[in-house]
This record gives structure tokens, sequence and C-alpha cells, in this order.
């Protein structure tokens, strides 16, 4: 039976799944398959190079740095996360990604990226298979509108992957993968409200791309629908859901170091309790239904 994995977004707030899937590197625990949604593709392109600790260094390493986000980069760039530092320099030579593992795994663990195409509003599901040549796929998919530049790929116009889907579970169970394992970055109870950029991201977008802002409006019943479907897949011992244990507020674009760390330690002790209890349902048929 293959087993997948699904990794929210969240932005900075994303850092509590590196702690999850460091301590996963940890205990040598990998799935058959990884799908990555915006900082849930960041953080999973070191998981799927096992790369123990490198999504940590990144983003408590580089918080502060203007090259690696700020409102100077916006202005200056038009990326609020720096594309050629973050996706380049970073990779190619202060925190090296390690490309020969991706590519030993890669066939064993196929790496997936969700981004949302401008044009028609709809997700767009890419498999990786060349991480240095096809590493914008990443930056598509964690590219927020108002804070990005639209990331041209296959002729595609493409956005935050977060906006059409940012829970694909669907996308995995379509692909074959019967148990997933879901880590999510919202604490229990969340249900997503409306964006209140909505009007704003109408108003930048809404004339040359009005399928992405009625995506973006209706983002929030998506993601709500999508949380009650995990309930259910729950319920049958189809999904495995980790999230935060408690409640830690951390901005999008948060810089502060300490809010960082404890984001991060978080998600590794969440790993560490519900680790038992991951291998159970990792051994254990879904109920039939």
């Amino acid at each position: 039976m293959s087993l997948g994995m699904v990794l929210e977004g969240g932005g900075m707030r994303g850092i509590y799944t590196a702690g999850v899937l460091d301590y996963f590197m940890e205990r040598d625990f990998y799935p058959d398959g990884v799908v990555g949604v915006s900082a849930g593709a960041c953080h999973g392109c070191s998981y799927v190079s096992k790369q123990l600790k490198r999504s940590y260094r990144i983003n408590t390493g580089y918080s502060q740095d203007p090259r690696y986000m700020s409102l100077r980069s916006l202005l200056f760039t038009g990326d609020y996360f720096g594309a050629d530092f973050a996706y380049h320099r970073i990779p190619d030579e202060l925190e090296p990604y390690d490309f020969e593992t991706f590519d030993r795994f890669k066939e064993k663990m196929p790496f997936y990226a969700v981004t949302t195409n401008v044009d028609t509003g709809k997700a767009e599901y890419f498999r990786i298979d060349d991480m240095k040549k096809e590493v914008d796929i990443v930056r598509a998919s964690a590219s927020l509108p108002l804070m990005s530049r639209i990331v041209g790929i296959k002729g595609k116009r493409l956005l935050d992957g977060g906006i059409a889907d940012s829970i694909p579970i669907d996308f995995m169970r379509s692909k074959g993968y019967e148990k997933n394992i879901v880590v999510l970055t919202q604490p229990e109870g969340y249900r997503k409200g409306k964006n209140k950029l909505s009007g704003l991201i109408r108003l930048v977008y809404g004339k040359r791309y009005p399928k992405l802002a009625k995506a973006v409006e209706e983002r929030h019943i998506v993601y709500n629908r999508t949380l009650d479907e995990l309930r259910e897949l729950e319920e049958r011992g189809e999904v495995f859901i980790i999230k935060p244990s408690e409640f830690i507020p951390v901005s999008r674009v948060e810089r502060d170091v300490k809010v960082l760390n404890r984001m991060y330690k978080l998600g590794y002790n969440d790993a560490v309790e519900s680790f038992d209890s991951l291998l159970k349902f990792v051994q254990t048929q879904p109920r039939k239904v």
C-alpha cells in the first residue's frame, strides 16, 4: 500500500513543518511520495534530499537578511522573498542543496509541488525531476499574490499553490497513495476566514486575471471543505494528521528568530509525541466503507 505525505504551506509558519520533517529524518522515516504547497514545498525540498536541519538553518539564519525577505526586496525586485537569493544563492552557495541525493531517490519517492494558474484559477501540479533546473516550480508554489511576481513555467503563468489547493489530499489519492500523512500548520479548531486582502487582490489582478481573483475570494470555502474531508478520511484510517498542538502567533513573514524557534520546536515535539501512533497507522489497513 502506497504511503503519501501532504505538506501544507503557511509562509514562515511553515517552520513547524521543518520541525516535523527533521524528526522524521532522524528516525529515517520516508513515505513513497511527497507533495508540498508553498512553504510546504520549500521545506519538502530538504526532506526529499535528506538534509537534516537545512530548512531550519535557512529560515532562522536568514530571517533578518533583507536579501532573503524584506520590503526592500519587494520594491526593487518585485518579490518580498528575494527570488535570486532564496532559490539560487542559498542552494548553490550558502546552504548547498544535495542534488545528488535528490536524484538518487526521486523515483522511489516522487516529489510534487502545487501552483495556481492565474489564467484559470485552478491548481497545476508538477512532479519535479531535476531540482536544479526546475527550482522555479518551487518558487512559483510559494509566490504569494501582491508579494511576488507571476512565474512563467511551460507557457503557464503561476502563483502560490495555496490559492487553489492548500491541502492537496485529493491529488495524492488520485496518484494512487492510499494512505497519507498530512502535516498542517494550523491547530485543532482552525477554520479559514475570507481573505481580508481579496478586494485589493481583485483590484490589482481582477481585470486581467478574474479567475485568480475569484479563486482567492473562494479559497476559505475550499479550504474548510477540505478540512471536513480530512476528518472523514482520518476516521476511516486513510489519513494521519499532524498539526500544532498549541497556537503560536506566527506571521506569514515572521522574522523574530525566537518565535521561529518556538514554532520549529513545537513541530519537532509534536512529531515525537505522535510517532508511535504514526507507525501503527502505517501498518494498519484502512477501514472499508
